[in-house]
């Protein structure tokens, strides 16, 4: 019986440590905007529209229309799932209060359209980063 629990227990905690190596879900930004760490609040400015420069660099949002990286991370910074955050975007774009984000199929296309856009930003996993900067975690 003991063994049994150490072995369930043992599972749990590896299950555990590899979602936490593999899966940080993070704002990622174009490699122009390394040096720009944000807080949770500048984070969620930049992501709702309300702080629309980092630096002297105007941010352009890339958004995958599916991610359970991007939802997390949505979640934790924004209170929104992606489409109640797409939403968001649709009524600020229509009031001409902002300007879209840029939304991709997937997440690879998202970091890969935020790493050749200048000023770029993306949610996602920072496995996954490449010639990203992470911004806020």
């Amino acid at each position: 019986m003991n063994s049994k629990r150490f072995i369930l227990v043992f599972a749990l905690l590896i299950a555990g440590s590899t979602t936490s190596l593999f899966a940080a879900p993070a704002l990622l930004g174009h490699k122009e905007l390394a040096g720009q760490a944000l807080d949770a609040e500048s984070a969620k400015a930049v992501l709702m529209g309300k702080k629309v420069a980092l630096g002297n660099t105007r941010v352009i949002i890339v958004i995958a229309k599916a991610s359970a990286t991007q939802d997390t991370f949505l979640q934790a910074h924004v209170g929104m799932t992606t489409s109640q955050f797409q939403n968001h975007w649709r009524r600020l774009f229509m009031t001409g209060s902002g300007s879209a984000p840029k939304i991709v199929d997937t997440e690879a296309d998202a970091i890969k359209l935020a790493a050749a856009t200048p000023g770029a930003v993306v949610i996602a996993d920072t496995a996954a980063a490449a010639d990203l900067t992470v911004l806020a975690e």
